[in-house]
């Protein structure tokens, strides 16, 4: 039992030696590995971007509101009670097209009596002028009689002056028929205003009328826009202003017309700012080829305001503030070097280096926060050439 207990013993001290050393061995390896490894990783990883001649544009943002350039808001020249109703709000219609008719009961009555006055004026003209006709025929003969002897003298002066009561009474006839046929005209043109017609081509974009109610002057009834002529009103500061010039081209961006770039035209830009706003008013022209832009949206408008043609430049983030100067860092036998820059435009993405780089040279654009004169990198990405 001795003998048993005592080969237990010497199992058990064997076992734990045998993981002791077993556990240094490994240790020993993990210590190489993790050495490896940090001396393999000394570097840091940096992305590159040749520096090289290039076309940079500068532009300025706003946004605006979407206008239509011919917008009409029609407004009856008479109130009255819409009848009917042509048109729908979306629907196009060519200028002259009726829109909507109102009530000509009580004005057709207005015309049918003053067709009767114009009748009876001219019925009185006729027959004043039938008078006057036949007294001339009858001073005729009486001159005749006078310068004979048949007559005197103060019989002769009476039928001239009857004469000329009849002119008078002619001309005054006539004046009631031209009142006459006067009251006919506003009467008939009355019922014709009872039609309202578009007066120009377009669109219609809003309808405030609605059958069996009073259409009234007090607001426009029906307005019309033209869709292919729309325009993104701008207001720009006095910075700015100067840099602009109508003919020039933007991109317009309006999301809700679900398109992501439109060609503009700068077509008016005002001498004079707004005296509330201090800013001076642009309009920029846009194409609506396909009628998704509407009036009241609103827009992102890009206008460049500076280009330089075959200039150096580099990523706008290569650039670095150290210690007070703009440097760049460029990878050099597998080095980043740093090296002073004089910087030109800048367009927020890009930006011209006036000195201090050559074209080719391979700059850090991403890591080059990282980095410092001489630190070891590794290019991982980029235009590495």
């Amino acid at each position: 039992m001795e003998d048993y207990d005592y080969m237990k013993l010497r199992f058990r001290l064997l076992s734990t030696a045998l993981i002791i050393g077993l556990t240094l061995t490994a240790t020993g390896c993990g210590s190489q590995a993790a050495q490896a490894v940090v001396e393999e990783e000394s570097y840091i990883p940096v992305e590159v971007q040749s520096a090289a001649a290039k076309t940079l544009v500068e532009t300025v943002v706003f946004s605006g509101k979407v206008i239509s350039d011919q917008e009409v808001s029609i407004v009856p020249k008479m109130p009255g009670k819409v009848t009917n109703i042509n048109v729908k709000v979306g629907d196009t219609v060519q200028a002259g097209q009726v829109l909507f008719t109102m009530d000509t009961v009580d004005l057709q009555k207005s015309v049918d009596t003053a067709a009767i006055a114009v009748k009876s004026a001219e019925l009185s003209y006729q027959m004043t002028k039938d008078s006057l006709d036949s007294a001339k025929e009858n001073l005729e003969r009486q001159r005749a009689l006078y310068e004979a002897g048949a007559i005197s003298k103060v019989q002769f002066e009476g039928i001239e002056d009857q004469v000329t009561s009849l002119e008078n009474n002619l001309k005054a006839v006539q004046l009631q028929v031209e009142q006459a046929q006067l009251g006919y005209n506003q009467a008939h043109d009355a019922i014709s205003d009872m039609t309202v017609t578009a007066p120009v081509s377009g669109t219609v974009a809003a309808l405030n009328v609605v059958v069996g109610q009073m259409a009234s002057q007090a607001m426009a009834a029906v307005t019309v826009t033209q869709l292919d002529a729309l325009y993104v009103s701008l207001s720009v500061p006095e910075n700015i202003v100067n840099t602009l010039k109508v003919g020039q081209e933007a991109t317009v961006i309006i999301n809700s017309a679900g398109q992501k770039e439109i060609k503009g035209v700068l077509t008016s830009l005002a001498p004079a700012a707004n005296q509330q706003l201090g800013l001076y008013p642009v309009k920029v022209t846009i194409e609506n080829t396909e009628n998704l832009v509407k009036p009241g949206m609103f827009a992102k408008v890009e206008i460049p305001t500076a280009t330089k043609e075959n200039v150096l430049a580099v990523n706008s983030e290569a650039v670095v503030l150290k210690n007070g100067e703009y440097v760049v860092f460029v990878v050099e036998e597998e080095r980043a070097v740093a090296k002073k820059v004089v910087s030109g435009l800048d367009t927020g993405a890009e930006v011209e280096i006036r000195e201090g780089l050559q074209a080719g040279e391979q700059v850090i654009v991403k890591g080059q926060t990282l980095v410092e004169q001489g630190s070891k990198v590794k290019v991982v990405g980029g235009s590495e050439s």
